[in-house]
């Protein structure tokens, strides 16, 4: 959160460019599409014994549902704000909101193209532009201007009468992203794609190109009237925001990781800026198509730029990206997200909330209070507008994420640290999602006390906080979940060439609740039926392998069985065993033998034979000279028992010494040589 970057404004060249044309970006599908997500509260992996949920920081806390309650950085419930809803006639999505006079907002909506007018709880059709979506809305008076995609139109609507016309068609473009009327000069400015361009557009719907970007788009446009401000453009697909001093006069204020800005807005000299990174955009289709893709959800981060051009990260969030901001009265900026259905309250020194948490996932366009005119935003799945009560809500709601014990468990104790006053309840269930398979909310208690609710595998937390000054700063619940029993798989010793009397014997186990292992090793002769331990009963082995000393065993099959406990971990009547009995495995620790060696004429002949076999390699050396592999009679190496004969030519007269190696499967070799002469 106090992470701060530094950068001064550099030259951009604004006459020689390479443009990257994309039709649409992340930010279009965030806005048109509907993201899905999870925060995952791991408990320690430790034996079974009373473990512990503990919420006791901002984003423990905040990973639940919030109704009339927030979230504060520094780790705190507290009594929020109370939210409204207001249903928006079925539209699929609602993307922009501009006030208008007392409590009227006027709502742009896709997939229809619809602009509402909301009058308290009254909803109406003021226009239908018949485009895929109203994407940007700006109010002059009595003129509501309706930024539109696919085809980069934009409308006029009277709000007193709803007569609509077509005010502009703008050439080279296909989303008008942003609107900003400049009551001064009486024109509007329009952010635009794929060209990357902000139009000014007289009031007769005279449009010139104000600033011609690198980038594939401007996506947001932001205004400030004071002393040094001007218009500001946040671009993507390098997540630049330029200052336009004039027509095709731009200076950079900062270039943002990322690679879109989302969002502006300015307000006394200070700049806050919803910068995303997102993964790669997706081209999506102009058509009007309703069939969208799911994007991935990306990375949110939140600058403010101070009237000295001091550049600070504010605000960020890794499993959530940003699709607004407006600044308030207060000074502190709104943060509509893109995940969850949130708006966060940052201020200029770092500290936040989460503000509002409201059932459908995107919050997609806000408007902060102003005066005594109550703060509003719009959502998407499903469009609806809501409504911010100025007063605190008399009872504000915090309830925990869903809290998985793993297994089946006995809750204990429910304690907290908090102050005021607060009704606790809990309820519980084996299903990853509540439903009616779920107990009821247990009966409220006021000071720590054990559990009310049945034992299961996954709980939850709810509070009440029933005053103004209530505060929870960190929520503990005990459990004891059901012991789990450890199998063992896979038993195996490895394969090797060389002789050996030692076998390294290794295993794997399945250990559901991570507790600490004791293992017992014993094994019997293939067809006997009387176990022996490999080792005393006081030597103790925790780890998955052992050497196995075979020194005094004679060779054959054998059958080795691990037998686990979770006894180390566990009382006396709560330990659970089990044992896994290996494969057979073949112990073989003496050599094969050498029969009948001869030699007649130039032909050495004899067998090799083992007790367990196969024989593997045979091998001869004429009068000391290196090793050559020989073939048996049958040419196969096969049995235990192997015939050889073997021919010897272009041998000179003489003395000679062949010798003969054999070795078998175990590794195990031996060797004899005859001698014999050739006339």
């Amino acid at each position: 959160m106090t992470d701060v970057r530094l950068q001064p404004n550099r030259p951009r060249t604004m006459t020689t460019r390479s443009r990257i044309r994309r039709p649409l970006l992340a930010g279009l599908l965030t806005a048109t599409t509907l993201l899905a997500g999870t925060f995952a509260f791991v408990t320690p992996a430790e034996a079974v014994s009373t473990r512990h949920f503990t919420l006791d920081d901002a984003g423990a806390l905040a990973a639940g549902e919030l109704d009339g309650a927030m979230v504060t950085s520094d780790g705190r419930v507290r009594v929020g704000v109370a939210v409204r809803r207001v249903e928006l006639g079925g539209a699929a999505l609602a993307h922009s909101i501009v006030r208008g006079e007392g409590d009227t907002v006027f709502v742009g909506t896709g997939d229809e193209g619809k602009v509402f007018r909301v009058r308290g709880d009254d909803v109406s059709v003021l226009a239908e532009t018949g485009q895929l979506l109203v994407s940007s809305l700006a109010l002059a008076g009595t003129t509501l201007y309706a930024g539109t995609l696919p085809e980069g139109r934009i409308f006029a609507i009277d709000t007193n009468s709803g007569e609509m016309r077509e005010f502009v068609q703008l050439e080279e473009t296909e989303h008008v992203w942003d609107l900003v009327w400049d009551a001064e000069r009486r024109r509007l400015f329009a952010a635009t794609g794929p060209e990357g361009k902000v139009f000014a557009i007289d009031a007769q719907g005279r449009a010139q190109v104000y600033f011609d970007a690198e980038d594939a788009h401007v996506l947001s446009l932001a205004f400030d009237p004071s002393e040094g401000g001007g218009l500001f453009a946040g671009t993507s697909d390098d997540a630049v925001v330029y200052r336009l001093r004039g027509p095709n006069e731009a200076e950079v204020v900062y270039d943002f990781p990322g690679n879109e800005v989302t969002a502006l807005d300015a307000r006394d000299g200070a700049l806050f800026v919803a910068a995303n990174e997102m993964p790669a955009p997706r081209p999506a289709s102009s058509s009007k198509s309703k069939n969208a893709r799911t994007p991935r959800p990306g990375k949110g981060r939140l600058f403010r730029v101070d009237p000295e051009g001091r550049t600070e990260r504010v605000f960020s969030r890794d499993d959530a990206h940003f699709t607004s901001v407006r600044i308030g009265e207060d000074g502190l900026a709104y943060v509509g997200a893109g995940k969850e259905g949130r708006v966060y309250r940052v201020s200029a020194d770092h500290q936040s909330a989460t503000w509002a948490d409201v059932d459908e996932r995107q919050v997609l366009a806000f408007e902060p209070a102003e005066g005594n005119r109550r703060a509003a935003f719009v959502t998407g799945d499903a469009a609806a507008l809501y409504r911010v009560d100025g007063a605190t809500p008399d009872e504000a709601v915090w309830t925990s994420k869903v809290l998985d014990a793993g297994f089946s468990a006995r809750f204990g104790q429910l304690s907290w640290r908090a102050s005021g006053r607060i009704e606790w309840q809990t309820r519980s269930g084996n299903s990853e999602e509540p439903d009616a398979s779920w107990s009821e909310w247990s009966a409220a208690i006021r000071t720590p006390g054990p559990v009310r609710s049945p034992g299961a595998r996954f709980v939850q937390v709810r509070a009440r906080l029933a005053e103004a000054d209530a505060v929870i700063r960190a929520v503990s619940l005990y459990y004891l979940p059901q012991n789990q029993r450890a199998l063992v798989h896979h038993i195996a010793t490895k394969n090797g060439s060389s002789p050996r009397t030692t076998y390294p014997l290794t295993w794997k186990v399945n250990n559901p609740d991570s507790d600490d292992l004791r293992y017992r090793l014993r094994y019997r002769a293939e067809g006997q039926t009387r176990w022996r331990p490999m080792f005393r009963e006081n030597e103790r082995v925790t780890s998955t392998s052992y050497d196995w000393d075979t020194s005094g065993l004679p060779d054959g099959w054998y059958e080795v069985a691990v037998a686990v406990s979770d006894e180390l971990a566990n009382p006396r009547g709560m330990t659970l065993r089990g044992e896994t009995v290996s494969e057979p495995i073949l112990v073989d620790n003496h050599p094969p033998r050498i029969e009948g060696l001869s030699a007649r004429g130039n032909t050495v002949s004899g067998r090799a034979i083992d007790a367990m076999g196969p024989i593997s390699r045979l091998e001869m050396s004429v009068d000391g000279d290196p090793w050559e592999p020989v073939h048996p009679r049958d040419h196969l190496l096969d049995t235990a028992d192997e015939r050889f004969e073997i021919t010897l030519e272009s041998l000179e007269p003489g003395e000679h010494i062949v010798a003969i190696r054999a070795r078998d499967a175990g590794g195990n070799e031996t060797s004899d040589e005859v001698t014999f002469t050739v006339r």
